[in-house]
């Protein structure tokens, strides 16, 4: 195992072994949290009037995090803190992500420090790629669709670059955190989207949620955590799931996705480590 690996598995196996990061963690939590909680039910004009003080101390307390365990460490610490609470950037509305979307931009020409820059950038393409994620899944959960036409929604595939934009949020990410940890991160966003459509509990599913991570191609790993993912939407598509199923498919979700992570820091990049003070 990396240093970075064993400094991952620390933090999310001992949280309270370091009382400093832990009330990092808490702060970013919350201040995603309050932000979800604040915004809901504002037009517009009320957004642009709350939206940048929560915005600015969401990528504050991303920062310190990342300035404590580097860059790497402290995104795959996030996204695991997300999953765990159940909040993230994928909780936010479209409005909501398209005014960060503009802020981020502006942050990572504002930032003085390189970390501060980088998490604003990786911020800004997390958004980015979540717009388009919500778009394949809305063109691809119309089939059978009269009122959509295939050739209409590839009309709307190819007009909007969807394919373009995001492997280009997918390749810049990849340049300062890697491609293994690059896509722990997307897939981790896709699956807390709040607006997720999701295959059905049924017979004729039962075959796809297996046969379609394993026809990816994927690592081992990748594999085995999309197919976790199909069966907790499966269980979500019932009228009344069990809790305590649900918490058990959340459960095998969050390790599988620290498992993930950790894979994706063992070859860390030149920028992997950039910020880190323990």
């Amino acid at each position: 195992m990396s240093e970075l690996s064993d400094i991952f598995q620390r933090h999310v196996s001992q949280p309270d072994a370091d009382p400093e990061v832990l009330g990092l963690r808490h702060s970013l939590t919350e201040a995603k949290r309050r932000a979800v909680t604040q915004a809901d039910g504002l037009d517009d004009e009320e957004l642009k009037q709350v939206l940048p003080d929560l915005y600015l101390e969401i990528i504050g307390s991303n920062i310190q995090l990342a300035a404590h365990l580097g860059l790497a460490v402290g995104m795959a610490v996030n996204c695991i803190d997300e999953q765990t609470s159940g909040v993230s950037i994928s909780s936010f509305g479209r409005q909501m992500r398209q005014l960060m979307t503009e802020m981020g931009v502006q942050l990572k020409k504002r930032h003085g420090s390189k970390v501060g820059k980088l998490v604003a950038e990786i911020e800004a393409q997390r958004l980015a790629w979540r717009h388009n994620h919500e778009f394949l899944s809305w063109l691809a959960f119309r089939r059978g669709d009269d009122r959509y036409p295939a050739a209409d929604r590839r009309a709307r595939l190819d007009a909007f670059k969807v394919q373009e934009r995001l492997l280009q949020s997918r390749e810049g990410i990849s340049r300062y955190l890697g491609a293994t940890l690059c896509a722990a991160i997307e897939g981790h966003d896709r699956f807390l989207l709040t607006n997720r459509w999701r295959l059905e509990s049924n017979d004729e599913t039962s075959v796809e949620r297996r046969a379609w991570p394993i026809l990816s191609l994927q690592p081992g790993h990748t594999v085995l955590i999309e197919q976790a993912r199909y069966e907790h939407d499966a269980l979500m598509s019932m009228e009344a799931p069990p809790q305590d199923a649900v918490e058990g498919a959340n459960a095998v979700v969050r390790d599988l996705l620290i498992a993930q992570f950790t894979v994706g820091l063992e070859l860390p990049t030149a920028t992997a480590t950039l910020g880190r003070v323990i």
